[in-house]
């Protein structure tokens, strides 16, 4: 696994989602810079990102000045402004970033950020509402982390119906598209994945599944 405290991330753009990106990063102990053109948003995470620097990520040479073609991640927070996520893209394509993630506001937006390099486009309020609605209708989904829009990774409760029963007997792939892989015992965070087909499940086990998103409405957890 690499060290994450030897890289150096830079985000660019200090909306919600930017700051909150970069606060995450500095608290965590991580080298980052941050690039605002609102001097006003780049004096209020000072405090907590040294690296914050005003400039107009548009001009290469302001993001050069920047130290960001030193960076290893490029997260990209430009908000509805399609023509400055472009353009800044092209730029830290040019200063030879490694990885470029960018937020979409949408899938058209999405679309281009993908055509001119971005290696990930995320879209944050539409993947955060799939999550909710997701909840909401199965209530024992303890947490959500959408892979893709088809494929996503959760934790559930055991439901009463799988408890003392084999994996092998559920048939979880064939009826919902789901793999199990891994299991945690409430009293812990751990999770083992070390577990077979002959694995018995009991109503203390929480699971890790991989499933098919658009099957998920299907799956009993009752």
């Amino acid at each position: 696994m690499p060290d994450l405290n030897s890289k150096l991330y830079v985000v660019i753009g200090l909306g919600n989602f930017g700051t909150a990106v970069a606060t995450t990063i500095a608290n965590a102990g991580v080298d980052v810079i941050v690039v605002d053109k609102d001097p006003l948003a780049v004096q209020e995470i000072a405090e907590v990102v040294p690296h914050a620097v005003c400039a107009d990520s548009r001009d290469i040479e302001m993001l050069k000045e920047a130290g960001v073609r030193d960076a290893d991640v490029a997260i990209l927070s430009m908000g509805s402004s399609l023509e400055a996520s472009v353009i800044t893209i092209l730029n830290l394509k040019e200063l030879g970033v490694p990885t470029i993630i960018a937020k979409a506001n949408n899938e058209r937006y999405k679309f281009v950020m993908e055509s001119i390099g971005a290696d990930t486009v995320i879209q944050p309020e539409n993947e955060m509402g799939q999550r909710v609605g997701i909840s909401l209708i199965n209530p024992k989904i303890t947490d959500i982390y959408q892979v893709t829009s088809d494929f996503i990774i959760m934790e559930i409760k055991v439901p009463e119906l799988w408890q003392g029963r084999k994996i092998s007997e559920l048939n979880l792939r064939e009826i919902y598209g789901v793999n199990i892989i891994g299991i945690r015992k409430e009293d812990t965070k751990k999770v083992d994945i070390n577990i077979n087909k002959d694995t018995i499940l009991t109503a203390q086990d929480y699971l890790t599944i991989a499933a098919d998103a658009t099957r998920i409405a299907a799956l009993n957890l009752d």
